[in-house]
């Protein structure tokens, strides 16, 4: 070893030993120098090469765990979002990409105004207990017989002239069926003499009691039924004639085919828009 060498082992050693026991060395001291042998300085060389080695294998571990982290998630050139990602550099210079974790967003459900949400909202028709007691009796009277689109069609007729310039006198179910201001309008409300009851003041006693005194109860009871589900799709909207005003028995009806447009359903004629 040369003279230098050992003079700089020398004064390590006197470094070293004055940390360890926190006093000033003698010149005694230094003589310890001179024990430490070319094993011992390759020793420490050997020791600091290896934290060294270690220092940069953590950084590459590092690396690689960026490196690794974006591999998976980056995207092609042309699909690539810089919004997605955080940009890294290390010392080196080198850029990496790191996905940032998803933010979870609120949901804001917007109130729909009052007025939007009835304009959303379809609302059902409303009619009272008494309209449908009426019109279900009248229809059952009228056209108890009938099918279920001739039962539909008189309820129409009814509904039509409630809402019809033709017949501004009258404004509500109970009108238009006892409206007498040029004549009965539906005969089924004329009284019999001998029993002062019409066929319709009889229909309302079937309607509210349930009771048929009919030769066929039991068929009855199922016109009387129909009736009432066409009373209540005429008054809910539903039409089968347009806006055709009246009806009649399908007899001798020559006239009234080539006055007025019609449409025949079962055995009744319904004719007339104004």
């Amino acid at each position: 070893m040369n003279t230098i060498k050992k003079l700089v082992i020398t004064l390590m050693a006197a470094f070293f030993i004055t940390l360890s026991f926190d006093h000033v060395a003698y010149g005694t001291d230094l003589a310890l120098a001179d024990e430490i042998s070319d094993d011992s300085l390759e020793n420490v060389e050997d020791g600091a090469n290896t934290e060294i080695a270690d220092l940069d294998n953590v950084e590459d571990e590092l690396n690689s765990e960026i490196i690794d982290d974006t591999s998976d998630d980056m995207l092609a050139d042309d699909e690539f979002d810089p919004d997605l990602y955080e940009i890294f550099e290390d010392e080196q210079g080198q850029i990496y990409y790191i996905k940032k974790e998803p933010i979870e967003q609120e949901v804001v459900v917007e109130e729909l105004e009052e007025e939007e949400v009835k304009a959303k909202t379809k609302e059902k028709p409303t009619y009272s207990k008494k309209d449908l007691r009426l019109l279900s009796s009248l229809i059952y009277a009228e056209a108890g017989n009938q099918s279920y689109k001739g039962m539909l069609a008189v309820g129409n007729v009814v509904l039509n002239r409630v809402n019809s310039k033709a017949y501004s006198h009258v404004n509500t179910v109970e009108e238009v069926i006892y409206d007498r201001k040029w004549a009965v309008q539906f005969t089924v409300t004329v009284k019999n003499k001998s029993t002062g009851k019409s066929a319709l003041d009889k229909a309302l006693e079937y309607y509210d009691t349930g009771k048929f005194k009919g030769k066929n109860p039991e068929a009855e009871k199922k016109a009387m039924n129909r009736a009432i589900k066409a009373a209540k799709a005429a008054l809910s909207g539903e039409n089968y004639i347009g806006d055709f005003l009246c009806f009649r028995v399908n007899r001798n009806t020559a006239s009234i085919r080539k006055k007025y447009s019609y449409k025949v359903l079962g055995d009744h004629i319904f004719y007339r828009t104004k």
